[in-house]
Order: C-alpha cells, then sequence, then structure tokens
C-alpha cells in the first residue's frame, strides 16, 4: 500500500507540471503569430490613381528656321504643358489610418532618336527633333529629360485611407532642335513622337498604364528660310516739305524716296514679306503712325512696294496668309533687291516739325 500510495504521489506532481508548461508554450506561439500577421494589415494600402489634361495634341504654331541652322541649335521652345497625377489610398481595414507609398511615374516614346542623340526623337518633318523636359516640384524633379525613350519621376503620398484624391502636377517642355537638313519652304507638322504614361506604386504590385500625354498627333507650320539680310537697319530719309506740299487736302502726298531692301538666298522657295508698324503692331492701315518724339502734326509716311502699289501692315508673323503679306516671288541664288518707295502723306490738320516712323519686315518662305 504505501508503495501504491508513493506512485500516486508522484503522478500528482508531474501532472499540472506538464500541463501548465504546455499551455504557457502555446499561448505565447499563438501571440506571435497573431502579431506577425496583422502588423502588416495596418500599415499597408492600395493606391487608386488617374490622369488629367492628357491625350494632347502637340501645337506649335508657325515656326521659323533660319538660314544655314546648324545641327543641335534650337528652333523654337513651346509653353509647358501641365497634366495630374490624383490617387488616393483605399483600404478594407478601419479607414481613418494614415499610410504613404511612393508613386512611380514613368513617361516614354518609341520614336526613333535623331541620329547622335540620346534624347531628341525625330518628328515628322525630317531634319526637326523634340526634346521633352519634365518639372515637378511634388516629385522634387527639375529638368528630368525623356533619355533613351524613357524617365521615370518618384513621387512621395501620404494621407488617410480612402480619403480624397491628391493632385501632383507635372509639367512637360517640348524643345524643337535642328537634326539634320530641312528643305527650304513651309513644311506642315502633321505627326511629333507620342509620350506615354505608366504608374507603378511602392506599395502594390501591378504596373497601369494611362492615357498618353501626346497622342501623336501634331499641329504647326515650319518655315525654313532661303534668305539672309544683308542690311538689318535701312534707313531712309525723306527731304524737307512745305506745308504749302498738302494744300490739296487729306490724303495729298509728296517727296517720294526710293530705296531697297537686300537679301542673300538660295533657289528653291517662294517668297512672301509682311510689313509691320513698329509704333503700333495693330496697325492694318497703308499709313505708318509717326514715333512719340515726332513734333509735326498732320502727317504721316506710306510704303509703296514695286508695283507701286500701296503696302498695308499686318502682324509680325511668317504664317502663310498673313494679313497683308504680299509675294516676292521665286528666292534666286544670290542676291535679292526688294525695291520700295516712302512718301510722306496729309492725314490732318498740318503743322510744321519732324517726322519719324518705324517699321520692320518678315519674311515666309512657301
Amino acid at each position: 500500500m504505501s508503495g501504491s500510495n508513493e506512485k500516486a504521489k508522484d503522478r500528482r506532481k508531474r501532472v499540472p507540471h506538464i500541463s501548465v508548461g504546455s499551455l504557457a508554450r502555446l499561448i505565447v506561439r499563438v501571440a506571435w503569430t497573431m502579431v506577425m500577421i496583422l502588423a502588416p494589415l495596418s500599415a499597408h494600402a492600395g493606391m487608386s490613381c488617374n490622369t488629367a489634361n492628357v491625350s494632347k495634341v502637340l501645337t506649335t504654331g508657325v515656326i521659323a528656321v533660319p538660314v544655314s541652322a546648324a545641327i543641335g541649335s534650337i528652333v523654337s521652345t513651346l509653353s509647358p504643358d501641365t497634366f495630374q497625377m490624383k490617387c488616393r489610398f483605399l483600404s478594407t481595414t478601419s479607414p481613418g489610418n494614415v499610410t504613404s507609398a511612393t508613386l512611380y511615374t514613368d513617361l516614354g516614346t518609341s520614336a526613333p532618336l535623331a541620329p547622335g542623340f540620346s534624347d531628341v526623337y525625330q518628328t515628322g518633318v525630317a531634319g526637326l527633333g523634340v526634346r521633352y523636359t519634365l518639372n515637378s516640384p511634388t516629385c522634387s524633379t527639375a529638368n528630368a529629360v525623356i533619355t533613351n525613350g524613357t524617365v521615370r519621376l518618384g513621387c512621395s503620398f501620404s494621407g488617410p485611407l480612402d480619403g480624397p484624391y491628391m493632385p501632383v502636377d507635372v509639367t512637360v517642355t517640348a524643345t524643337l532642335i535642328v537634326t539634320g537638313s530641312i528643305a527650304a519652304g513651309a513644311s506642315n507638322l502633321m505627326t511629333a513622337p507620342t509620350v506615354t504614361i505608366g504608374t507603378a506604386q511602392s506599395d502594390q504590385a501591378g504596373y497601369w498604364n494611362q492615357p498618353p500625354l501626346y497622342t501623336g498627333s501634331a499641329s504647326g507650320v515650319l518655315t525654313h528660310a532661303t534668305c539672309s539680310v544683308n542690311q538689318s537697319n535701312v534707313g531712309v530719309t525723306l527731304p524737307t516739305a512745305d506745308t504749302h506740299n498738302f494744300a490739296t487736302g487729306i490724303g495729298s502726298v509728296a517727296w517720294p524716296q526710293s530705296f531697297a531692301l537686300s537679301l542673300s538666298c538660295s533657289a528653291g522657295a517662294k517668297v512672301l514679306i509682311t510689313l509691320t508698324d513698329s509704333v503700333n503692331p495693330a496697325n492694318r492701315s497703308t499709313t505708318l503712325q509717326l514715333t512719340a518724339d515726332s513734333t509735326a502734326k498732320g502727317i504721316g509716311i506710306q510704303l509703296l512696294n514695286s508695283d507701286s502699289t500701296l503696302v498695308a501692315f499686318g502682324a509680325d508673323s511668317a504664317a502663310p496668309g498673313n494679313p497683308n503679306q504680299w509675294t516676292i516671288g521665286a528666292s534666286p541664288n544670290g542676291t535679292l533687291q526688294i525695291p520700295m518707295t516712302a512718301r510722306y502723306v496729309r492725314t490732318g490738320t498740318v503743322s510744321p516739325g519732324t517726322v519719324k516712323a518705324l517699321a520692320t519686315f518678315t519674311m515666309s518662305y512657301q
């Protein structure tokens, strides 16, 4: 009996010790596993993004390429185009928690690189390329360039889960660059390199293609000059006139004086010209407005072309069909002289004094 009682005592001592120890270890392991599973759910969330101000046509207007423009020279820098990435955080867990992630925005083009360049892409006009430069303070990006077909921006986001969309502005500036020989005359720019947009984020698998920034369509006219100006400033001195020279009334003229514009040209284009009133660029009449330091009253200046036709003034533009543009003719392979005449014209009540007027001329080539 005593031996039997001793065994019973041993069993009573061992059973509580084993049971309590096993349960304690089991509870610790389960609690640790729960922490490892729940911690990522409170710190991670998906991001939803879309774009605004995209699917654009590259619009250049009228661009004039100087005579003998060197490869690599800038023809025109266009006004920046701005588009937006708008994102917010999504979650199936508790709303109101704050989270953060990095949004990666890739801009790229599959257009061929211009020969000798790593960041200039060929347009639809032979010899003309475009470089795309990006800026975004939110993405800490300054003058990033699409190089070898792509560039990546990293933009930091933070905010509440299921909150409002947060915008990030990115500006893209297109610079037109000479990449080779450009044909004389005018060319319509119909196509330009497409700029695609793709997004990804550091906290979520996957990659999302957005609508393109530039669709590949373009609008504009490129004119390649075939002439250079031999004399940039042409002064015309009219003889002194008496008030009685204008006695016949408003519209009477006096003292015509001949002069000429001289250019050096190469053959291959039709040459057109527009004269603009420097004092009043909006002037579309046939009489130049006098400068502020002129002291005579009731007198203006008129210009006539080689056909003795009065010249009406237009905008300072090389665009084909510019108002009051007129045709000179085919460009020669050498010097081109444009004969003209200046004269006084009465515009009102005449009083003596000095007369001064200024005009500029703009060439266009087709």
